[in-house]
């Protein structure tokens, strides 16, 4: 199986998990980067409102990939906002997407409806692994919860 995990990550622990799942699958790992960051407010506003930021240019083709795994950090109930740009422009088209996310509280249920609204009509089977809810977790810790997950993807 050919995978790609494809992330977002502000202050790095997205990346954290990001990276443990791709190392757990073997697969290769697509960074999103936005153009601009803004600070704390800005992405809360930017995130309540749906507001795109632009990302920086990335392989956005996922033809020949047979799974797609998606972290995102979730802010203020929704998944970042450079990862909205993302799923906007990005060829997923048929793509099977495997979603996790890092919360502050293990609450996703929004933000994953936010993605399948971004998908709807794009034919893209979108399931959630889970939320990783990150407050006062060491990197061993986030790496260890991040593998569990990708077990379940290569099971």
């Amino acid at each position: 199986m050919k995978a790609v995990v494809v992330y977002y990550s502000r202050f790095g622990t997205t990346r954290t998990v990001a990276k443990a799942i791709a190392e757990e699958l073997g697969a290769e790992l697509r960074e999103i980067q936005a153009v601009r960051e803004c600070g704390f407010l800005g992405m809360a506003f930017r995130s309540l409102f749906g507001i795109r930021m632009p990302i920086r240019p990335m392989n956005l083709d996922f033809t020949d990939v047979d799974q797609v795994v998606l972290c995102t950090p979730i802010w203020a109930g929704r998944p970042a906002n450079p990862v909205r740009t993302f799923l906007q422009e990005a060829n997923l088209e048929g793509q099977r997407l495997a979603v996790i996310f890092t919360a502050g509280i293990g609450k996703s249920g929004p933000a994953l409806a936010a993605i399948r609204k971004l998908l709807s009509g794009k034919s893209v089977e979108v399931n959630l692994l889970g939320t990783i809810v990150t407050p006062k977790k060491t990197e061993a810790q986030l790496r260890a919860e991040a593998k569990d997950f990708a077990r379940k993807i290569g099971a």
